[in-house]
């Protein structure tokens, strides 16, 4: 059989180059229909996420609606009730400040009577009304722990606090861009501040309080009274703040609405978690079946052509394969695979046609002396 292919003619040669045209076209085919079907595969993952994405993005969103809306009711709920317990606070309040004004209205007009005696009495014996005031008995007769130290903090600010100001005023804005002796003036200005303030107060005690100490001691008996009064007052206030019972202000209406507005939220809280437990359980399918429904027939479409391209491949696979096996069993075999290819063929049959060689052989012989190995 080898001789007698060496010894065809030119039409064996066509013969060959047809079959391996033929196996050429199938390997191209095959290369496009695996680019294709790698093309698919990709478009089916793609296509596959983007289905699950939306069902995932759409499901999340519904839920974040659905909850959104029972929150909204409960925000409102929330600020109704806020709303109502600061009326009730208000009027509570309103009513233990006319609670206290009931309960201390004697004491309080008790302090009025002491202070118009008080002034009567200042006035009678011709003391200056300011002598009256708490804060002249605070630095001239000064009762309890209380008194003593704010006339301490009154002779602080007297004779130490308002000097100081006074030098950094003076200083600041009169001394300023001058030659005057700075530590002159610093030391001088407190020292006549001090002297004044002190001569000021002897007078005062001794023209005022000396002279008038019957007055002044009579008055501070009545200042104390009223003190003790303030105390009486302020302690029934502070009992009337600690006290819970809110019965005796009348509250029910607002105790009642409240109820009401708490209930409401309950019933809100079940409504809430029964909806938001219907739609895990019905909802959230019926979305998931509504997308399928609208996408994967598109899907569906696509894996079925992958899966007859996959068949096809197949199918091209195996004549691939036959027409390889068959070319080189026939042909490759005898005159070798480098002549087995298109181009080469081409190369001989060409010599053939030329005249240059009668046979395979004569062809192969002459191509070989035109084209030196590579």
């Amino acid at each position: 059989m080898a001789g007698n292919i060496f010894e065809e003619k030119v039409d064996f040669l066509i013969r060959v180059r047809e079959e391996v045209e033929a196996r050429d076209n199938l390997e191209k085919q095959l290369d496009e229909m695996k680019s294709l079907k790698k093309k698919l595969s990709r478009n089916i993952s793609l296509e596959e996420k983007s289905i699950q994405d939306e069902i995932s993005q759409t499901v999340r969103k519904r839920m974040q609606e659905l909850e959104a809306g029972y929150d909204r009711q409960l925000d409102e709920n929330r600020s109704k009730r806020k709303n109502v317990i600061n009326r009730k606070e208000k009027t509570k309040s309103k009513r233990m400040n006319k609670r206290v004004e009931e309960e201390t209205k004697e004491i309080r007009q008790t302090n009025k009577d002491l202070e118009l005696e008080l002034k009567t009495l200042f006035k009678k014996n011709k003391v200056p009304r300011f002598c009256k005031r708490k804060i002249f008995y605070y630095l001239f007769m000064p009762s309890g722990f209380a008194e003593i130290l704010k006339m301490l903090i009154g002779f602080i600010i007297i004779f130490a606090g308002l000097p100081a100001a006074v030098t950094l005023l003076v200083r600041e804005y009169v001394l300023k861009g001058t030659e005057a002796d700075m530590t002159l003036w610093t030391v001088l200005i407190p020292a006549v501040w001090i002297i004044v303030a002190l001569i000021i107060y002897f007078i005062m005690y001794n023209k005022i309080k000396v002279r008038h100490i019957d007055t002044i001691t009579e008055g501070r008996k009545i200042r104390d009274s009223i003190k003790a009064n303030e105390k009486k007052a302020a302690a029934i206030k502070n009992s009337i703040n600690k006290d819970k019972d809110e019965s005796i202000y009348n509250l029910d209406s607002y105790d009642k609405k409240i109820q009401n507005i708490e209930k409401e939220a309950d019933e809100i809280t079940k409504e809430k978690k029964k909806a938001l437990k219907t739609f895990e359980d019905e909802t959230k399918q019926m979305i998931i079946d509504e997308i399928n429904g609208r996408r994967l027939e598109a899907l569906e479409n696509m894996k079925k052509e992958k899966k007859d391209l996959d068949d096809k491949v197949l199918e091209t696979e195996e004549r691939y394969s036959d027409f390889c096996l068959a070319i080189t069993n026939n042909y490759a075999a005898y005159i070798g695979e480098e002549f087995c290819r298109m181009d080469k063929l081409d190369d001989l049959i060409a010599i053939m046609q030329e005249g240059s060689a009668d046979t395979v052989s004569e062809a192969i012989a002459a191509y070989k002396g035109q084209k030196s190995p590579k």
